[in-house]
């Protein structure tokens, strides 16, 4: 009987091991500052745009009074990018000294926004949209209330400089540049 026991505890670790949770959710570029420098100029162009979510039922839901970032395209943003894919948000680690690289502007009402003197350079466009959707349960109460739903849209953006190109770039963010959040 003692040899049964001492076979259970190596069973439990064999099948734990099997359960080991993911890798952790993290950025593994190095910030640096300089890799950001580029992105400081100014320029002759304008990006005007609208960032709006779709439902299936044809409610539309736009980013009104979130904030939207253009953030610069770096390595270190190119895999914020891929990692915003999974629906985690951003990772803990995430460098919040990159956010002073970032131009900002605020969703109007429409869901538009405008970025004024950017220079010809890549850019990580990104904002949210939120709504409140009722539970499973939303007739038992204190169980079943509204909940809230959402998810980023982003978009990699190139801000050109071409002979007779316009000086606004124009672009939608939509629900091909939607992913939901997990939670």
């Amino acid at each position: 009987m003692t040899a049964a026991i001492r076979v259970l505890p190596l069973l439990a670790l064999v099948f734990a091991g099997g359960c080991a949770s993911d890798a952790p959710y993290q950025i593994l570029t190095p910030f640096l500052d300089n890799d950001f420098n580029t992105w400081k100029q100014s320029g002759p162009y304008t990006v005007t745009g609208q960032a709006f979510y779709k439902q299936p039922g044809g409610r539309v839901i736009t980013c009104a009074g979130e904030s939207v970032s253009l953030m610069p395209l770096t390595s270190y943003n190119m895999e914020l990018s891929k990692l915003l894919e999974t629906g985690n948000g951003f990772p803990p680690n995430y460098e919040r000294r990159a956010h002073k690289y970032d131009k900002k502007a605020m969703c109007d009402g429409s869901g538009k926004f405008t970025f004024e003197n950017l220079p010809a350079l890549n850019w990580l466009l990104i904002t949210r949209v939120t709504w409140q959707e009722n539970g499973t349960f939303a007739f038992v109460p204190y169980v079943g209330g509204p909940s809230d739903k959402g998810g980023w849209l982003f978009q990699e953006l190139q801000v050109e400089s071409a002979n007779n190109a316009p000086t606004t770039v124009k672009v939608t963010l939509s629900n091909q540049d939607f992913v939901a959040d997990k939670n």
